[in-house]
């Protein structure tokens, strides 16, 4: 198994498990105030992840790249401009079997 598709599989297993205080899903994102205000919440807490791709029954219709580069933007966005004190977060693009991506951005 290549390291990829182990990444994969440690993906859909906490899609798996749904959306809790540590995990939250979004089937896209077009507005940078209301991502920013789901990523400072994670910062004032224990942190978390966002999932960008992902339905919140959990189905995955993943992203395009065109809205990886979109998103990846607005991201670094939100997390230098739009909270009062920036944030440091990682992003990873995981590929989905259907060539479809999922973004992971984990507040650190």
């Amino acid at each position: 198994m290549v390291k990829d598709e182990m990444k994969r599989e440690d993906l859909l297993a906490r899609i798996a498990l749904g959306e809790d205080s540590s995990r939250q899903f979004k089937i896209t994102v077009k507005n940078i105030d209301s991502l920013a205000s789901e990523m400072a919440a994670f910062a004032n807490s224990e942190g978390g992840t966002i999932l960008i791709g992902v339905s919140d029954d959990g189905s995955t219709p993943g992203l395009s790249r065109e809205d990886i580069v979109r998103i990846n933007q607005l991201i670094s966005n939100a997390a230098s401009q739009h909270v009062r004190s920036p944030l440091t977060v990682q992003t990873e693009n995981i590929q989905l079997p259907n060539g479809r991506l999922i973004i992971v951005l984990t507040h650190l």
